[in-house]
Formats: C-alpha cells, structure tokens, sequence
C-alpha cells in the first residue's frame, strides 16, 4: 500500500482525478467515517456553483445504506481515506 500526505486542496485533487466509480474507499472526515464502494462521482454545479460529490453504498451495512459525501463542503474536515482502485495498489492519504 502506497501511503502519502497532502494537504487539503491536494487531497481533494486526489480524490477528483483518482476515484472512480465501483472502486472502494474508506474516509473519515469530521466524526465520520465511511467505508464501502463508490456508486457514483458527481461534478454538476450547484447554485452555480462547482461541485463535488461522491455516493457510496456502505459495507456491512444491514440496511444496504449509501451515503453522499459533498467533498467541497467537507474539505477541510477530511483527516485522511484510503482509496482501493479497481484495478491498481491501495493508496493510503493522510491531509495534514
């Protein structure tokens, strides 16, 4: 597992450019936090503005729950994640 450290701003680069649909990832952020396979990755605007949120269908989960993280709005809450690519190493971010 490839670990790294980035800041805020770099850490949502990350997730924009990397994390694509039916890849896993695990993120707290905040209190929270969230493991399971990413369902969708939205980049709409919203209020005219940029957005970005990501639908993720939560493991182990007896209710089969998702949950939709808006990661503009959560940015600076994230403490690290950990993202499993479908095909490809796990990498390991913590925001520092």
């Amino acid at each position: 597992m490839k670990e790294i450290e980035l800041t805020t701003q770099k850490a949502v680069e990350y997730l924009k450019k990397h994390v694509k649909v039916h890849d896993n990832i695990e993120i707290s952020y905040n209190r929270i936090f969230a493991e399971g396979e990413v369902l969708n990755v939205d980049f709409s605007e919203y209020f005219g503005e940029p957005g970005f949120k990501m639908l993720v269908s939560l493991d182990e989960s007896d209710l089969g729950a998702t949950v939709e993280i808006d990661v503009f709005e959560v940015q600076e809450d994230i403490i690290e994640f950990v993202h499993y690519p479908k095909d490809g190493e796990a990498v390991e971010v913590t925001v520092i």
